[in-house]
């Protein structure tokens, strides 16, 4: 009797790696783009998803996790999106040549796997701090779509068993670890030519006074006061990186070429003296994040400016049609916490905590609620009841609508609305306190240190 043929083995299927091969495509694709939009950003430029307040990448890359991932691994979170795209193209890779080789497709299948569960819980996490800073980011949305349908097909599109089996982790491990570490190395030298994310005063001096030190007052056996840092404004344009000069040229242009405009109220809660040569009256809403940056870069610059120079005025601009006529859509009957938190800062401008209290209500803005509001609000000098006897009486409603009036006047189209001697500019921390240092005077000959201005839309 002939023996039979060996019954050829059954093919193994590779529509489901094709499919990742092109899923880890786009996701490396996305991350690319993600990658140069936040090189826009870092460069002063504006953002294709910096749509509006809601709807923003910009306030997700400038978050406080996004910038500790950025100093703690050397790669900004696009660029570890990067990582996980060439790692899923690379195993793909991997499963279709050992395929067409008849060659065991085992560890490419159990990696990509592996590769799929990292990325659903890097979602997770992701999606969260989204959620918490309040903001929508549209292309962390395209790669949260991206990473889920790759998971999709790797848990179902691929054979064999879902775990590595015994014996298989080795093989795994070996060129899913490997791969990932190859892209992420790849991806440190430009990470770290990424510029990071800035902190609050961070173009200020490292001490909390220009004022000269009271050398008298050192404890004994204590490190003497660090030394006073640059006063004058040569010196500060000087310790300036080239993009600061560069922002800081193009607003100190908005400024001069702006029309100052009288006050149409008097203050009622000033920070500094009415006669300061520098007088900052600002705009902002508590749950706006760039208005958070700018409420802790003016409490920074606040501790650095000579004595008398500066003055801060705070008002009003809740983003909600509830207290706001201004903004169209009514909120619920319940009081939000945009009109919660612009009531009681109105009720706390006479207290002698103030700005603390202001500052910390901004410090809190992702968890803030109307209960948080109250909490913070309260944590001072005015009492509970006091304060929640104020927050409905009819002359806070009436300062708030005054608020909003007044920044109207100036066609307001977003918070944080910045005027400096009455001229519109940008929200520009650098200018204020280069203004302060040269004593109001826009054009101080150390000015001319600076580049030429950039035209207008060029880079804002």
């Amino acid at each position: 009797m002939s023996k039979k043929a060996p019954t050829p083995a059954a093919p193994v299927p590779t529509r489901g790696a094709l499919a990742l091969l092109v899923l880890g495509l786009l996701t490396s694709a996305l991350a690319v783009y993600q990658w140069m939009e936040l090189l826009t950003l870092r460069a002063g430029g504006a953002t294709a998803c910096g749509i509006n307040e809601h709807v923003n990448c910009e306030t997700v890359w400038n978050s406080d996790f996004a910038s500790a991932v950025h100093d703690t691994l050397g790669v900004p979170i696009a660029g570890l999106g990067l990582v996980w795209g060439l790692t899923a193209v690379g195993l793909a890779a991997l499963y279709l040549a050992w395929a067409k080789a008849g060659r065991p497709v085992r560890p490419a299948a159990n990696g990509l796997r592996l590769l799929a569960l990292a990325g659903v819980v890097s979602v997770a996490v992701f999606a969260t701090v989204s959620a918490r800073v309040g903001v929508v980011c549209p292309t962390c949305l395209g790669t949260y779509v991206l990473v889920l349908a790759f998971a999709a097909v790797a848990w179902r599109g691929l054979p064999g068993s879902f775990l590595p089996q015994a014996g298989e982790w080795g093989d795994t491990l070996k060129w899913t670890v490997g791969l990932g570490a190859v892209a992420f190395v790849a991806m440190l030298m430009p990470g770290r030519a990424t510029p990071h994310a800035q902190k609050a005063g961070a173009f200020l001096p490292p001490v909390a006074s220009t004022q000269p030190q009271d050398m008298s007052s050192t404890s004994p056996g204590l490190p003497p006061p660090p030394p006073a840092p640059p006063a004058t404004l040569d010196a500060f344009i000087a310790g300036l990186p080239q993009q600061q000069r560069q922002s800081l040229s193009d607003a100190l242009a908005v400024y001069r070429a702006a029309t100052p405009k009288l006050a149409a109220y008097p203050p009622r809660a000033l920070f500094g003296p009415p006669d300061a040569p520098v007088k900052v009256l600002e705009w902002t809403d508590s749950k706006c994040p760039h208005c958070k940056s700018l409420v802790e870069e003016l409490a920074a610059i606040k501790h650095h400016a000579p004595k008398g120079m500066l003055s801060v005025e705070a008002r009003q601009f809740p983003l909600d049609g509830q207290c706001n006529p201004a903004i169209p859509n009514r909120g619920p009957d319940a009081l939000s916490v945009r009109c919660a938190a612009a009531r009681a800062t109105v009720c706390l401008e006479g207290a002698k905590d103030f700005w603390t209290l202001r500052e910390k209500l901004f410090a809190a803005q992702a968890f803030l609620d109307t209960d948080k509001v109250m909490e913070i609000a309260t944590s001072g000098s005015v009492a509970r009841p006091q304060l929640e006897a104020c927050m409905t009486a009819p002359e806070t409603i009436g300062k708030l609508r005054q608020d909003v009036e007044y920044a109207m006047r100036y066609n307001i189209q977003g918070t944080p609305l910045v005027l400096v001697n009455g001229r519109e500019v940008p929200p520009s921390a650098p200018l204020i306190y280069a203004l302060v240092l040269a004593s109001g005077n826009p054009d101080a000959p150390a000015f001319s240190a600076l580049p030429p201005p950039r035209a207008r839309g060029a880079g804002d």
